[in-house]
């Protein structure tokens, strides 16, 4: 039985408003397509130190309760059902009384316009959930598409929740609601003018809108002296607690120029008083996320009262697009972190009052992951998405102390495209080539920048020697679709000549300044500085194909790559094969199919390219030097009706005496050449689901998400026997797509895996 751990998990955030929640042990809980996952931004341990529980919402109409059990491990403890729509907010509260008995409330919005009230001990729109002010009674404050906020105050008599008023004033749907309660002292008054309105106790309702504006409610106990206009009664609410409270606008925020999708109270702190009791301090501070690409914190003005803006944090022009989904200030309140519509996350810290400074994070794809590959040295990882980039990961390696640090980060994004991406294959240690679903294949350099950021951070001094010969970077001008490669003659041209001013400036509207390709990272780069900074040159495009691409690798001397493209026909199902010396193509191509061909495999040697397809064949090509031109070509030599669904995938075993396909018929099947110089099938093996993915060191998965690994002696190999089992809490929730083994340093083996979840994995197998 093998020793499975997972090493490294990466994954974006849903890119919806209140995909994501920070706990007051330091824990972030984020909506990260079916996933919720766990992520703890200010501590490099990963871990949990105190018992919480986790609520999360979804499409499939339900939302669920998750808890550890005493192995730390998360089960779903409880599933709340009844919804004929998606739920999709979500406030919670600890009740200090309801009726006779202390119960927790969960308050769920769902797309059926309806909010379903939930005690946490039942046995068979955006909603904010608190206490009227000095009572145990709760409130609800709900905002809807409507343009109205609707507050509901629990009844006694009737234990239901009723509506009691509704607040008007957006001009636009309501997108987030929070409340907070004022502890601060009441209003001074200075030459007979208060300096604010606000009383100890009161609650406080902050209000976001797609109107661009901020609200700020007051719900406070009715003073009979107050204006009649300016206030709103509430009917007496409990019986052991006749009071009535008015509800009255506060003020009105102005800042953003675009939707306001998130807002959020700073989090209460406890305080020890003098004489021992504990007292919480709540912060006036509200961050706020637009779509506007910006954050903002807001506070009171100490003087006057005036709401004002304090800080604004997040892109300023630059291509980095949709803005924020969300923002949260952590338990400290000395961190804030956003999420963005690309799935992406912002961590700032605060240095010095008001002062805050960008921190690492996590990041991830936010759509399907089509491909992974190590590079040839397996060094690093690449993964090419639906999400239309590129992205590479590498370890970070560092020492703080006496411990040896080591952990994975998002190195660089090399290519952002305008499509989405379906396969990735390298040409030799620091150039691939990638297809998406248009008819060109496009080839990347590593920038000298890169190579030099990854020796720093991983440790590989080595890499340093091969960086000299590579450009500086790469950029992407201002109207231009294709990343430029820069040189540094480029550079010092431009800069010691003034009639070249307007070039410089097609370097520096739209990407990243000439001086910031010299940089070497010190540490993970920033979600800003990925999409500008990180970028590699395009150095060719491949022609040939008229129908979208769909698969392409390449020989282990890296002097051709192989490819095919979408078909339904013969005349398009064909393998066009590339010289990456000239990056022309080989007057010979391979016809072997009739519809689509998925994958296409070099042998290690080179001597071999497989194929298989839609068609249920796979084929094999055998490598040889034209008699006529000298010049290689590769030559059909084999075709065989392998399976009875779809060919998905194929591997060649490390010394090509085996080639291994899986398919749709929930079977994978093992072929040796025969003494006849035929090749046979030596082994079936049947699965529970659709093989979609394999790569051999040796391994196997199925269309659940889950991953196995098979093995067979070399003196066997017609013998296949299941080796070991991946725990399904490290494996995919969706179809795999792609994996990748790479052999380590200390003799472990990693896999690499990417599927339709959104995640890319690594697997330690020891």
């Amino acid at each position: 039985m093998a020793n499975i751990s997972s090493e490294f998990i990466s994954i974006g955030c849903n890119r919806t408003t209140h995909a994501a929640a920070w706990a007051p042990n330091g824990l972030v809980a984020f909506g990260a397509d079916k996933f919720v996952a766990l992520y703890d931004p200010l501590k490099l341990c990963r871990g949990i130190r105190i018992q919480l529980a986790i609520i999360s919402g979804s499409a499939d109409h339900t939302a669920k309760i998750w808890k550890q059990n005493g192995q730390q491990q998360w089960i779903n403890s409880a599933t709340l059902e009844g919804f004929t729509g998606a739920v999709e907010a979500i406030a919670t509260m600890h009740a200090e009384k309801v009726a006779d008995e202390s119960k927790d409330l969960i308050a769920l919005g769902s797309a059926d316009g309806k909010i379903r009230i939930w005690e946490r001990s039942i046995q068979d729109q955006d909603t904010a959930l608190s206490y009227l002010p000095g009572t145990t009674v709760p409130i609800i404050a709900s905002g809807h598409t409507d343009k109205v906020i609707n507050i509901y105050i629990y009844q006694q008599s009737s234990k239901s929740f009723e509506k009691v008023y509704t607040l008007q004033g957006h001009d636009n749907w309501v997108r987030s609601l929070a409340f907070a309660t004022y502890t601060g002292e009441p209003a001074e008054e200075s030459d007979g003018t208060k300096t604010h309105t606000l009383q100890t106790g009161d609650l406080i309702l902050a209000s976001g809108s797609q109107d661009r504006y901020i609200r700020i409610w007051k719900i406070s106990p009715y003073v009979s002296n107050q204006p009649q206009q300016e206030q709103q009664q509430t009917q007496p609410t409990d019986p052991n607690a006749q009071t009535e409270f008015s509800i009255m606008f506060e003020a009105l925020l102005m800042g953003h120029d675009d939707w306001v999708f998130s807002v959020s109270w700073e989090r209460p702190t406890a305080v020890t008083m003098e004489n021992g009791t504990i007292k919480y301090d709540q912060p006036m501070r509200l961050i706020s996320a637009s779509s506007d690409k910006s954050m903002m914190i807001w506070s009171p003005d100490a003087s006057s009262g005036v709401w004002v803006n304090d800080v604004r944090m997040g892109d300023i022009g630059g291509n980095a697009a949709l803005g924020f989904c969300g923002a949260l200030f952590g338990p400290d309140g000395k961190h804030v972190l956003s999420y963005g519509a690309n799935g992406s996350f912002h961590l700032w810290k605060e240095q010095e009052h008001n002062l805050w400074s960008p921190q690492v994070t996590v990041s991830g794809h936010f759509k399907q992951v089509e491909q992974v590959t190590w590079d040839p040295q397996s060094r690093y990882l690449v993964s090419a998405s639906l999400d239309q980039t590129t992205r590479l990961y590498a370890p970070w390696k560092r020492q703080e102390g006496d411990e040896h640090i080591e952990t994975w980060h998002e190195m660089g994004r090399p290519q952002v495209h305008g499509y989405d991406l379906k396969c990735v294959a390298f040409t030799h240690n620091w150039q691939f080539v990638s297809g998406a679903d248009e008819k060109v294949l496009r080839v990347f350099d590593t920038p000298r920048s890169c190579v030099e950021s990854l020796a720093e951070l991983t440790g590989e001094t080595k890499m340093k020697e091969e960086a000299s010969s590579r450009p500086l970077g790469a950029n992407l001008p201002a109207l231009g679709l294709s990343n430029k490669a820069v040189f540094e003659n480029d550079i010092e041209a431009m800069e010691n000549t003034d009639e070249n001013h307007t070039t410089l400036q097609s370097y520096t509207q739209s990407s990243a300044t000439p001086t910031s390709l010299l940089e070497t990272m010190a540490q993970p780069p920033y979600e800003e500085h990925l999409i500008q900074h990180t970028l590699w040159p395009e150095m060719e495009k491949l022609y040939g194909h008229l129908y979208e691409v769909m698969c392409v690798d390449g020989t282990t001397d890296g002097h051709y790559i192989a490819t095919a493209c979408k078909a339904s026909t013969s005349e398009h199902a064909v393998v066009r094969l590339f010289d990456t010396r000239n990056w022309k193509e080989l007057p010979t191509k391979i016809a072997a199919h009739t519809l689509t061909v998925t994958r296409v495999r070099f042998s290690h040697d080179d001597r071999w390219l497989l194929t298989v397809s839609r068609d249920r064949f796979w084929s094999l090509s055998e490598r040889k030097i034209n008699p006529v031109s000298g010049e290689v070509e590769y030559s059909l030599v084999a075709k065989n009706k392998a399976h009875a669904r779809i060919i998905w995938d194929c591997s060649w075993t490390h010394d090509d005496r085996l080639f291994v396909t899986g398919s749709r018929d929930k079977t994978f099947k093992v072929w040796q050449q025969n003494p006849q110089q035929e090749w046979a099938c030596i082994s079936t093996i049947k699965c529970q689901e659709s093989v979609t993915a394999l790569d051999l060191a040796p391994d196997f998965k199925n269309g659940s998400g889950q991953i196995q690994l098979w093995t067979a002696s070399k003196e066997s190999p017609h013998e296949w026997t299941l080796w070991s089992e991946v725990d399904k809490r490290l494996c995919h929730v969706g179809v795999v797509r792609s994996l990748s083994w790479r052999s380590t340093n200390d003799g472990r083996f990693q896999l690499a895996s990417g599927g339709e979840d959104h995640s890319v994995r690594i697997l330690n197998i020891d």
